[in-house]
C-alpha cells in the first residue's frame, strides 16, 4: 500500500527589495524546506513587474491573494516592517490561516500581530516548534 505525505504549503511573505532582504528570504525559504514544507515565495517564482503598470500590479495582487488562499499557512519576515508583508499577514489571518511572524534583527512588539501570530526571533528558532505550530492547525487550503 502506497502512502503519500501531503506537504504543508506555506506562503513566504517578506521584503526582497535589497540584497540583504533577498538573502534573508533565501535563508528562510531554505530553513522551511528543510523542515519539510513546500514554500511559495513570490520572489522565487515570479519575475519582477513594472510598478508603473496598473494592469501588471492588479494581476500580481490577484495572484498573491490567490496564492495565500491556496496555502496552508503564512510565514512572515518582518525585518524592515514592510507594509505589504503586514497586509498579507492580516489577509491570511482573516482567512483562518496560521501565521508565524519572524524577525532576524531586533524584535518589536505589536499587540495586533502578537495576538494573531506565533512570534520567533532568529534563524535558530525556525525549528520543530514552527513545524508543530503549523501541524496543530487545520488545513484550510482552497482549491482554484
Amino acid at each position: 500500500m502506497l502512502q503519500y505525505q501531503i506537504l504543508m504549503r506555506l506562503f513566504l511573505s517578506g521584503p526582497f527589495f535589497s540584497d540583504e532582504e533577498a538573502e534573508r528570504i533565501d535563508r528562510v525559504k531554505g530553513a522551511l524546506e528543510k523542515l519539510g514544507f513546500e514554500v511559495y515565495s513570490t520572489s522565487h517564482r515570479n519575475p519582477p513587474i513594472d510598478l508603473g503598470s496598473k494592469a501588471q500590479k492588479s494581476r500580481r495582487f490577484k495572484l498573491l491573494c490567490k496564492e495565500i488562499e491556496k496555502s496552508d499557512g503564512l510565514f512572515a519576515v518582518l525585518d524592515g516592517k514592510d507594509p505589504g508583508t503586514i497586509w498579507e499577514m492580516g489577509y491570511a489571518s482573516a482567512l483562518g490561516k496560521p501565521v508565524v511572524a519572524f524577525t532576524e534583527g531586533e524584535p518589536f512588539f505589536s499587540l495586533m500581530l502578537d495576538g494573531s501570530a506565533l512570534w520567533i526571533n532568529g534563524f535558530g528558532k525556525i525549528d520543530k516548534k514552527v513545524k508543530k505550530f503549523y501541524e496543530k492547525k487545520p488545513f484550510t487550503r482552497r482549491q482554484s
